[in-house]
């Protein structure tokens, strides 16, 4: 299949988690796309088939040249101002439609979590007068690489999620409903929440890693104050920080205990497992 003369996409955030499975799936289906990123380093990776800008989301300027020429775009970002940035500039350059990273927790009432900051933002594309698809996925399955360290040294790994259970999904998952959103019709103005196919505590995904390395995992249960340190040695900032204990609470409650069929609908096939992620990984922990 090719998309020759199919309308260019824009990725914004085509080097992080999604984007880059993104700009796989749509370069193999054989659409334009074009890459935005304040790292051309990065970029490089993506060859010839890229059309590759740089620019930055802070700098509503430099998303312009990026803007040209696109019917569709990409989007994630860190803040609700770079969320203006990307929305004035695609509406100067009549851009029709943007698929959204959002996040499980905007569309629960009440709103809870990371869903404050990124309800508001779903807000703001909604009154910009583009069309929109809002993708609302669980947890990451590659929030586990944060634990390669741990699985090394102490063939263990910790958090502070207790026993609650979540639907954990693979950012290819994510990628293939952001591809279907972006390139066929039926996706304009739609919320899509995204799980994978199963419920896992820690615990559970601690099993799995056992199963999948040959050798015993243990999960280790610890406190807030301990999962905070361990985010802020990783580099987070404070503000993320408290987003992501609260969202270990409301995981600890049991809030996140459900799945969707979402991805199914949208791409026809099953979420992938979390032991298939782990075994397409398992060089990370190696």
């Amino acid at each position: 299949m090719t998309n020759e003369d199919s309308q260019t996409i824009l990725v914004i955030g085509a080097t992080g988690t999604v984007g880059t499975e993104l700009i796989a799936q749509l370069t193999q289906g054989g659409y334009k796309v074009r890459a935005l990123t304040r790292n051309p380093q990065k970029a490089a990776r993506f060859g010839s088939s890229v059309e590759v800008f740089i620019g930055d989301l802070n700098d509503q300027a430099s998303l312009a040249p990026a803007m040209r020429g696109v019917d569709r775009f990409f989007l994630i970002t860190a803040s609700t101002q770079q969320d203006r940035n990307a929305l004035a500039a695609a509406k100067e350059a009549g851009v029709q439609h943007v698929v959204k990273i959002s996040t499980q927790e905007a569309g629960w009432t009440p709103v809870q979590g990371h869903g404050h900051w990124h309800k508001e933002r779903e807000e703001l594309i909604r009154a910009s007068g583009l069309t929109w698809t809002f993708l609302r996925p669980s947890m990451y399955m590659s929030f586990a690489l944060s634990w390669t360290q741990s699985i090394h040294f102490r063939h263990a790994i910790s958090s502070a999620g207790g026993n609650g259970k979540l639907g954990a999904v693979d950012p290819w998952d994510v990628a293939a409903v952001a591809k279907e959103a972006l390139t066929k019709p039926g996706h304009k103005n739609v919320a899509y929440e995204l799980t994978g196919p199963e419920l896992l505590s820690f615990g559970d995904m601690a099993a799995v890693f056992s199963k999948v390395f040959g050798r015993p995992i243990q999960h280790t249960l610890i406190s807030e104050v301990e999962q905070g340190e361990i985010f802020a040695k990783m580099g987070a900032p404070k503000y993320t920080v408290d987003g992501l204990l609260e969202t270990f609470s409301l995981i600890r409650a049991g809030r996140f205990g459900y799945l969707t069929d979402d991805v199914k609908k949208v791409t026809g096939q099953k979420p992938r497992t979390f032991e298939t992620w782990t075994r397409e990984h398992i060089a990370a922990f190696t």
